[in-house]
C-alpha cells in the first residue's frame, strides 16, 4: 500500500511532513518590544537607549580606561521631544538608530562604526552615558527560526513546558537571538542572546544556527553560519561559511558566550543543521551550498562533528533555504523554503522528491510579487501529541531600512491534526 500525500509525492509506508495540513494560528513580529535587562560589561549585540526631553542629547561610547569618547551618535533633532532615542549594536556591521514617540517605531538612520571602534572588545569600552538603559533584545525583525534539540536525533528541546527556538535578531546587522514558547498559546518570550568566540577574545554575532544539547558529551553544541566574517551586504566571508561551536554550560537564558571554530568546508555554505544517524554510525549535515546561480540544498556526512565533511547527496534542482532535518513518523525528513513559493519535503539521506509542505495561509503574500525572495523561509517543523506544529517567518524588511538589507521578518506559527488516512489512499 503506498499512502498519497496532499503535496502529490508517493512514500511506501508511514507519515510525512507533506502529509500534515498545516492551521495558521498565530503570528507576532517583536520591534524593540522584547528585552532583557543586562547590567554586565559591554556587549557588541545589545540595545542602547536614551529618553530624549531636549535638544543636544546624544548616546555615547568611550575607551574604559581613559574615558576616551570613541563614538557619539546624537538624537535627531527632527523630532520633538519628548521621545525615545536607541541604537542597536551588531558587531562590526553598520548601526542602526530608532526613535520610538507615541508608540511607534521608526527607524532614525544607518551609520558605519567609526575608525577605532571594534565593539568586539567589549573589555576595552564602556557606554558613558549615565541614564542610557542597556538591554538585551530581539531587535526590530525576527528570522531563521530553529528548534533548539535534546540529544543527537531532533528531538526539540523542552524545559518547563516550553519549546525553545533560536532566530537572527535583525537590526540593520544581525545576532544569534534565544526564544521560547508554548505551542498551546504561542506565547512566545525572549530568553537571550548568544555570541561567539574564536579564540581571539573578540565576540561575534553568528547566526543562522542548530543548537542542540548533546547529552552523549554533556555540551552545548551548535552548528552556525560565519556571517561576522563578511560586511554588510554579507559578501567576503571566510572559508566555507560554516563554524561549529560549544560550550559547558546552558547559553539559553540571558547573555552566553560559545567558543566556535571552522568547518573549513569547501566553497561557501550557511542554513547548517546536524544530525548524528546512529544507524550510519557518520554525523549528517544538511546545508544550503551556493551554486552556479542559485543557492541549493546537500546533504554531508563526516566521521565527527567536527569534520572534515564530504557531500554524498545533492545539490537539489530547487532554489533552497532554512535547510532543515526533522523527525517524522519514525523516520528523518530533510525540508527547506524556497524561491519557488514552497516548503519542500525531500527524504533522508538521498534527498529524493516528497512533497511539499501544506499552508491554509502561507507565510508569503498572495498574488505577484517583485519580491523573489519572499518564499525563502525556514520551516521549524516539529510532531505534538495528536498532529504537528510548524514555526517559521516571512520575508518583509522593516520600513526605511536601506537597500539591501535583510531585516525581515514576522513570526509564522502553524498547528496541523492527526493525518487523516480515510482519504486518499492508493494500493
Amino acid at each position: 500500500m503506498i499512502a498519497h500525500n496532499p503535496a502529490g509525492s508517493q512514500i511506501a509506508g508511514g507519515v510525512t511532513p507533506a502529509d500534515y495540513a498545516f492551521r495558521k494560528v498565530a503570528e507576532r513580529r517583536f520591534v524593540l518590544d522584547a528585552e532583557l535587562p543586562y547590567d554586565g560589561a559591554f556587549l557588541p549585540a545589545a540595545r542602547h537607549e536614551i529618553d530624549v526631553k531636549g535638544p543636544g542629547a546624544s548616546i555615547d561610547f568611550a575607551e574604559r580606561a581613559t574615558g576616551r569618547r570613541i563614538l557619539s551618535v546624537p538624537a535627531p533633532a527632527t523630532v520633538a521631544p519628548p521621545f525615545s532615542f536607541s541604537l542597536i549594536l551588531t558587531g562590526l556591521g553598520r548601526i542602526a538608530t530608532y526613535v520610538r514617540k507615541d508608540g511607534r517605531v521608526t527607524l532614525d538612520r544607518t551609520l558605519a562604526c567609526p575608525d577605532g571602534f571594534n565593539p568586539r572588545l567589549r573589555v576595552n569600552l564602556g557606554n558613558a552615558v549615565s541614564n542610557a538603559r542597556v538591554t538585551l533584545s530581539a531587535g526590530i525583525g525576527q528570522a531563521d527560526v530553529r528548534f533548539v534539540t535534546e540529544g543527537r536525533s531532533h528531538a526539540p528541546y523542552v524545559e518547563d513546558d516550553r519549546y525553545y527556538f533560536t532566530f537572527s535578531a535583525r537590526s540593520f546587522g544581525s545576532y544569534l537571538g534565544v526564544a521560547s514558547f508554548t505551542p498551546e498559546a504561542f506565547d512566545v518570550r525572549f530568553e537571550g542572546v548568544i555570541l561567539f568566540d574564536y579564540g581571539d577574545g573578540e565576540l561575534r554575532n553568528d547566526v543562522a544556527a542548530d543548537l542542540f544539547h548533546d547529552t552523549a558529551t554533556g555540551e552545548w553544541r551548535a552548528f552556525v553560519s560565519n556571517f561576522s566574517t563578511g560586511g554588510d551586504a554579507l559578501s567576503g566571508r571566510a572559508k566555507g561559511g560554516i563554524n561549529v561551536a560549544w560550550c559547558t554550560t546552558s547559553p539559553l537564558h540571558g547573555f552566553s558566550v560559545m567558543s566556535a571554530k571552522s568547518l573549513d568546508l569547501e566553497g561557501m555554505n550557511e542554513d547548517p543543521d546536524g544530525y548524528y544517524d546512529a544507524e550510519a554510525g557518520m554525523w549528517r549535515l544538511f546545508v544550503s551550498e551556493f551554486t552556479p546561480g542559485r543557492i541549493r540544498a546537500a546533504l554531508l556526512e563526516s566521521e565527527h562533528w567536527d569534520g572534515t565533511y564530504r557531500r554524498i547527496a545533492g545539490p537539489v534542482a530547487e532554489d533552497s533555504t532554512g535547510t532543515t532535518l526533522v523527525r517524522c513518523g519514525g523516520k528523518t525528513w530533510a525540508i527547506f523554503g524556497s524561491a519557488d513559493r514552497a516548503c519542500y519535503v525531500r527524504t533522508y539521506p538521498d534527498l529524493e522528491p516528497a512533497g511539499h509542505l501544506s499552508f491554509d495561509h502561507p507565510p508569503w503574500p498572495a498574488g505577484k510579487s517583485d519580491n523573489w525572495a519572499e518564499g525563502r523561509v525556514w520551516p521549524a517543523f516539529a510532531e505534538t501529541p495528536g498532529g504537528a506544529m510548524l514555526l517559521t517567518m516571512d520575508r518583509d524588511n522593516f520600513p526605511g531600512m536601506p537597500k539591501p538589507n535583510w531585516t525581515y521578518g514576522k513570526l509564522h506559527f502553524y498547528r496541523a491534526g492527526p493525518v487523516n488516512r480515510q482519504s486518499p489512499i492508493v494500493t
